[in-house]
């Protein structure tokens, strides 16, 4: 092709991608459709924060793993009004953000045509929409681990080293202040400060930045380390049901498209990465959640772009057509992507039952025109977090299968039971109240579902979100003494 006419053709074919994904991902949300559990948490937190309810730094505190996150639901708030789709604009933008450095990776490691394919996978792959239409932060990891790894491929020929070290410092401690997974975005720039000092011969001169991180990441997970050496779990079924099973048309070109890198500073990086996940998604974590595993995704679009621009370019001589046929099979195919905007992207395409979708909006909103002034009773619910954000108070006790013993939440001003008895007992304080069922295999105890079913009055039943009717989890309210 001219390079007059690819100069030209180029900016123009990512220009149009990186609008199209931002159009798609923002037709996500533009329903306002009820916020899940976790979604709940974090938004109720950052609104307590701009509404003077919660200190800042209290907010931040009260959710460890993800302070940062917290704080931007908390300035989305503070421009827009308090609602779900102001808490989730910030996964659509960075959401779209991620297609543009999909495609400078893997061009990076490929050609122009590789990142092409990969920021066209990066727009229209189901995983990637349903997550960029969240408020949760796992789109924004896999935007930064794909930054923060570009810039390290920019290191070796640079020349300003020094601004490039703490633009990637920054990057990473940006990850891991939004979660803690975001430790997973140093682990490139660790790998290759240490190959680097290894290749050189004046070591003394290269101890800085690795001491520098290495002291970073002592500092945000030092009294987590010893957990690594004590796997608990076998998730490793479910791990071969995404990666082989269902996405294997995707991970076996990325694997080769690793093995393909020319660099091995950056193929033992994004090993690294890929062990990593691979070790304490399957041993060390009791929730197998496909979310947590979303970063590592854009690493994969990436790496089949990759493949296929290396192929095109190296066996067929025509990486343009390759890569043309290769996005038209995918998008063609329907299979794992999103062929035109809706709104909404399940989260739960690959994964069923990944994330309880129950439409908390409209079961306190039914609730509230049949008991205008409910916030007054007692209310005995499982987890709280609908509560807390779709009402003004948290509730007066909740009931948790796992735990052995009562805990008392002094944050919050409830204690949380553990079994019928004590839930007959806390009942039994109040003439009237609530309870609120989250009906399916949930953290209450199926013998006070039970309980409740046969002894009190059936007031409310929500069984799914009118934009996921097929996805079922239903709601149902309960009363007594009305």
């Amino acid at each position: 092709m001219n390079k007059n006419i690819t100069s030209f053709v180029i900016p123009l074919l990512l220009t149009i991608l990186i609008i199209t994904g931002g159009f798609f991902r923002l037709r996500g949300i533009t329903t306002n459709h009820s916020f899940w559990s976790d979604e709940a948490f974090t938004g109720s937190i950052a609104r307590d924060i701009v509404t003077g309810k919660m200190g800042f730094l209290d907010g931040l505190n009260l959710l460890k793993y993800e302070p940062l996150q917290i704080a931007e639901l908390a300035s989305s708030f503070r421009l827009f009004e308090a609602s779900e789709s102001s808490a989730r604009i910030l996964s659509v933008m960075w959401g779209t953000i991620g297609i543009f450095f999909s495609y400078l990776l893997a061009k990076r490691f490929s050609n122009t045509y590789g990142g092409l394919l990969a920021a066209f996978l990066c727009t229209f792959l189901q995983l990637n929409l349903a997550n960029s239409t969240q408020a949760k932060p796992y789109t924004a990891l896999q935007t930064l681990l794909l930054a923060g790894l570009y810039l390290v491929t920019l290191l070796k020929q640079s020349k300003s080293p020094l601004k490039l070290h703490l633009a990637i410092i920054t990057i990473s401690t940006l990850a891991t202040l939004l979660h803690n997974l975001g430790v997973i975005v140093w682990i490139p720039y660790l790998v290759y400060l240490l190959l680097s000092f290894i290749n050189k011969s004046d070591k003394k001169k290269n101890l800085l930045w690795p001491i520098m991180a290495s002291a970073f990441i002592v500092l945000f997970f030092g009294k987590y380390l010893p957990l690594l050496f004590t796997p608990r779990y076998n998730n490793a079924n479910y791990f071969i049901n995404i990666f082989i099973r269902q996405y294997g048309f995707l991970t076996m070109p990325a694997l080769l498209g690793l093995i393909l890198i020319p660099d091995k500073k950056y193929f033992w990086g994004i090993s690294a990465i890929f062990l990593f996940i691979f070790y304490s998604w399957n041993f060390l974590v009791a929730n197998h959640e496909i979310r947590y595993l979303v970063p590592i995704f854009g690493l994969l679009v990436v790496l089949f772009g990759v493949f296929w621009g290396r192929v095109g370019e190296t066996i067929f001589k025509r990486p343009a057509i390759v890569c043309l046929l290769v996005a038209a099979l995918v998008y063609f195919s329907g299979y794992k992507i999103v062929q035109r905007p809706l709104s909404y992207y399940t989260p739960n395409a690959d994964f069923a039952g990944d994330i309880q979708n129950a439409d908390y909006k409209s079961f306190f909103s039914e609730w509230r025109q049949k008991y205008p002034d409910f916030e007054e009773y007692p209310i005995l619910a499982g987890p709280f977090d609908s509560l807390s954000w779709y009402t003004q108070r948290y509730p007066t006790a909740t009931f948790n299968r796992f735990n052995k013993s009562p805990i008392y939440y002094p944050q919050y001003g409830f204690t949380e039971y553990t079994n019928l008895e004590e839930f007959v007992v806390e009942m039994s304080k109040y003439p009237q109240g609530f309870v609120m069922i989250h009906d399916w295999i949930s953290y209450m105890p199926d013998e006070i579902k039970d309980y409740v079913k046969k002894n009190l009055k059936s007031e409310l039943r929500i069984e799914s979100m009118a934009v996921s009717p097929d996805d079922k989890w239903p709601l149902v309210l309960y009363s007594w003494g009305f």
